[in-house]
């Protein structure tokens, strides 16, 4: 088995350390919170007696600490990705890093110490009305948040200016001539990997200001300066906020997928029309179907519900059609051998289209008002999320270790890959077979009668923690040689085994 002969031999060296860095960063908050979404089914399922302040304080911490290390590992892998073709800073981006670590720092803070538990939604006025925790904790829980849609800000403004200067302009690097005329265009076409780090800088922009409205208006009615805050245009720009950063850690490790496949199938995959407009068509998207959260809400415009359905169907456009089939496509009959990145992109394919059409029966408003609250809703954002964007991420972390260490992975790693794969799969059916039985969701005591699907679930967390206490330690094991690696300004091949 081999891995690419050829891949980051363009990229900066130390481009490529601050995206190990994000990546690693990335990957340790995943199994921190992991190991608190084990708690949590423990207690669930009547296996570990946890009081409920404490359980709620966990389930805010997961919620929001997972999303935040996802998403910082896919942000890793995309700056290692981009570096190949794009002049990245270094600086900037250890900046941004800095930055989204001291927010993750003040939620760690906020629910740990502070006794925050209001949820990863934050929903006004619930922290500030509170009788387990104080208004400061609250206040840390807001200003980690600000400092977390800060450094993603910068992270996506420096990515958006790097490309666009490479490519000569927004809507070269958009590839909008071809998109919207099918016409090639004078200038040579951005890699796709390029096209999609453009469209989620985009969107991480806007997600990051739409944090920003959202806080700024209660640190000042903390501060006394205004006298009330409307809930509804606060939830909406909290949920704009979260379901996007959510998202975009989906649509960025998808990026990774158009970066790395290609080097292990041995075939181009070129940006064509169909990549270019559907890629175009996330701008909009991503942002459009945040709405479907906000479905019970009757006093919300009925365009803006709308909305929220028709974009939850029209996104299965670029992540489907394009990407999933464009991803099988390359890998049928390629002869592509399966090393561990492999492996996870195939279950990343698996776990993005399941987690979807789970999304996609709850964004339509008649099963929207029956499942909504239920166990339905943690079983399709984890399929898509831990059998989805994680793997995508972690195949990509494997490659660049794999690729500048110059290592092959072993079979005991491939096996462990496939067990993350089978841990996963169990783990999250039982939240969708909860969710059909109408379990409600973010309860802490369940009923003898609801602690079946907990229980069944818990030794399949035990498969992913056997999985990934494998696969860390082999990262670990080789991460020296690959920041050495890091010194020749990337990386050869590794050796076949």
């Amino acid at each position: 088995m081999t891995t690419p002969s050829r891949t980051l031999a363009a990229s900066d060296g130390g481009v490529l350390r601050a995206a190990i860095a994000y990546m690693l960063a990335g990957f340790g908050g995943f199994l921190l919170m992991g190991l608190l979404g084990l708690l949590m089914r423990l207690d669930q399922g009547g296996l570990l007696a946890m009081p409920p302040q404490w359980f709620y304080r966990i389930m805010t911490l997961h919620g929001s600490g997972m999303v935040a290390s996802v998403l910082l590992a896919a942000l890793g892998g995309l700056a290692a990705a981009v570096s190949e073709t794009t002049r990245l800073s270094a600086r900037t981006l250890w900046i941004a890093l800095l930055i989204y670590l001291l927010g993750t720092g003040f939620v760690d803070l906020a629910t740990l110490v502070g006794g925050f538990a209001g949820g990863w939604t934050v929903l006004h006025p619930l922290p500030f009305d509170a009788r387990t925790w104080t208004l400061a904790a609250a206040l840390q829980m807001y200003v980690g948040y600000l400092l977390v849609a800060t450094g993603l800000a910068v992270f996506c403004t420096h990515i958006l200016v790097a490309t666009a200067r490479t490519y000569g302009g927004l809507a070269k690097v958009l590839a909008w001539r071809l998109a919207f005329t099918g016409r090639q265009p004078d200038g040579a076409l951005p890699r796709p990997v390029e096209l999609i780090a453009a469209v989620v800088a985009i969107d991480g922009i806007i997600c990051a200001l739409a944090g920003a409205i959202y806080l700024l208006p209660l640190f000042a009615l903390a501060a006394g300066l205004v006298g009330n805050v409307d809930a509804l245009f606060a939830k909406n720009f909290v949920l704009l906020f979260g379901h996007t950063i959510a998202n975009l850690s989906i649509y960025v490790s998808a990026g990774l997928v158009y970066a790395a496949l290609p080097l292990y199938t041995n075939r181009e995959w070129k940006t064509t029309w169909p990549v270019a407009f559907a890629w175009n068509l996330v701008i909009v998207l991503m942002l459009a179907n945040y709405s479907h959260h906000l479905y019970a809400d009757f006093a919300q415009p009925l365009a803006l519900q709308l909305l929220g359905e028709i974009g939850s169907y029209a996104v299965g456009l670029p992540s489907f059609i394009v990407t999933i089939i464009g991803a099988l496509t390359l890998m049928y009959g390629s002869r592509m051998r399966w090393t561990v990145t492999t492996i996870f992109m195939a279950l990343g394919l698996w776990g993005w289209v399941f987690g979807g059409l789970g999304a996609l029966l709850d964004a339509t408003i008649p099963i929207n008002q029956v499942m909504h609250n239920t166990m339905w809703v943690p079983a399709h954002f984890h399929t898509y999320f831990l059998l989805g964007a994680a793997a995508f991420c972690w195949a990509y972390l494997y490659h660049v270790v794999a690729t500048l260490s110059r290592t092959p992975d072993s079979g005991i790693s491939r096996a462990a890959a496939w067990l993350y794969g089978i841990g996963g799969a169990g783990f999250v059916l039982m939240f969708f077979i909860a969710g059909a039985n109408s379990v409600p969701r973010r309860y802490a005591v369940h009923p003898p009668q609801w602690q079946i699907y907990p229980r069944i679930a818990v030794p399949f967390v035990l498969l992913l923690t056997v999985s990934l206490a494998w696969l860390t330690w082999d990262v670990l094991r080789h991460i020296r040689p690959a920041w050495i690696g890091t010194r020749g300004g990337g990386g050869g091949s590794a050796s076949a085994e």
